[in-house]
């Protein structure tokens, strides 16, 4: 399910282009959107059927070094970070990608507090309905040992890496919404 992303991370929506939701992913530099900050924003404009129709993905650039658990985790590195764009401009255009769909994310508290804070911090207002795929996952499968992204996945036979990248993190975590919703 790879989605291009363009010459500037982006595929950007067509007008029209028919998406009923927005899939997201943050990485973060941390667990606290208080004194935390966001590192990578990706989403997939999904129209019916669970069939992505636009991709955003950005690095944003940050003052403090990362902490050592986060680039190892996530393989995202301050040099990396150097090349991105100040959240001051990214965030914008994350806006413009969702516009007022809803946001699906697993875990969705944990992405919209970033969001909201950041929509805080640029005096601004998201107005988007979350939908928390880890809940439906919850709700669906009950039995499971634990409903980290990478068990319901290999779960329901969506055979893929987790990476703890946002873009690929999306990828996983739609196909796994998709089939959930299915079922």
């Amino acid at each position: 399910m790879a989605v291009g992303r363009g010459k500037a991370g982006e595929s950007a929506p067509a007008s029209g282009d028919g998406a009923k939701f927005v899939f997201f992913d943050l990485e973060t530099t941390g667990l606290s959107p208080h004194g935390c900050r966001i590192i990578e924003f990706a989403g997939l404009r999904v129209a019916p059927g669970g069939v992505p129709c636009g991709s955003f993905q950005a690095l944003i650039r940050i003052e403090e070094r990362l902490p050592y658990f986060i680039t190892r985790l996530t393989g995202i590195t301050d040099e990396m970070l150097e090349g991105g764009e100040p959240i001051e401009a990214a965030f914008p255009r994350f806006r413009e990608f969702i516009g007022n769909l809803p946001l699906v994310a697993y875990n969705v508290a944990f992405d919209m507090g970033f969001l909201r804070a950041e929509a805080a911090r640029q005096q601004v207002r998201l107005r988007n309905k979350p939908v928390c795929a880890l809940a439906v996952a919850r709700a669906k499968l009950p039995g499971l040992p634990n409903h980290k992204l990478k068990t319901v996945a290999r779960h329901l036979g969506v055979e893929r890496e987790q990476t703890h990248r946002a873009l690929d993190d999306c990828e996983i975590g739609l196909h796994v919404f998709t089939e959930l919703m299915r079922g």
